[in-house]
């Protein structure tokens, strides 16, 4: 079974990501290699081209657990 987790990332902006994964490792994999709907994202980036140098993961939280 899979969860959903909410990653907070950080850039020189903010940005909060649902993804579904099995754990909190995988959810954080998703995000930085881009595995996930940008319709699930919430960003003070606006869909911005720039600025997301240097992105890292600050916090990952379980939202959905679906077992």
């Amino acid at each position: 079974m899979s969860e959903t987790y909410r990653v907070y990332t950080k850039w020189i902006g903010y940005s909060e990501i649902e993804v579904e994964a099995k754990s909190e490792e995988e959810a954080g994999k998703k995000v930085l290699s881009g595995d996930y709907s940008m319709f699930r994202e919430a960003s003070t980036g606006g869909d911005l081209d720039y600025g997301f140098d240097n992105e890292e993961i600050i916090d990952i939280e379980v939202i959905k657990d679906d077992s």
